[in-house]
């Protein structure tokens, strides 16, 4: 799946120039590294979305596999932590700006697939016929 991640760098740097920010949506795993801040409780069963603009990133690199490299700041104080994005972690890239988003579905987890519902739902034949039909005594003028 090395084509999706160039399209996700490619993309990320087109926001990232274009627009001044870019997001990158990471999933927990043990793999990915986020300074000695880690990831809280809330972010490790949600997901960690993180802000990328002209100030608060340095030494930006995507290694050879996709993976990300960095020295992010986080909170108000914009501290400095070191973080490692695994490839693997990235779900997506977006921009509210330009109004895009790149999702990787190959990433996703049997818990985040949409739920199929075992009821098939009604479909317009199987109604009765008066609650298909719609009057249109209600919507014609009344002449006086």
């Amino acid at each position: 799946m090395k084509n999706q991640i160039k399209y996700l760098q490619n993309l990320f740097y087109d926001l990232l120039n274009d627009y001044g920010r870019a997001f990158v949506v990471v999933k927990y795993s043990d793999r990915t590294i986020i300074g000695n801040r880690g990831f809280t409780d809330e972010e490790k069963e949600k997901g960690l979305i993180l802000l990328f603009n002209n100030r608060n990133h340095r030494n930006l690199q995507w290694t050879e596999d996709g993976s990300i490299v960095a020295a992010l700041g986080f909170g108000t104080n914009n501290r400095i932590e070191n973080c490692f994005i695994h490839h693997e972690d990235i779900i997506a890239v977006f921009s509210p700006e330009a109004g895009v988003k790149f999702d990787r579905w190959d990433v996703r987890e049997a818990k985040d697939a949409p739920e199929v519902s075992e009821l098939p739902k009604e479909t317009e034949r199987e109604r009765p016929a008066e609650e298909r039909i719609i009057s249109l005594d209600d919507f014609r003028k009344k002449m006086i």
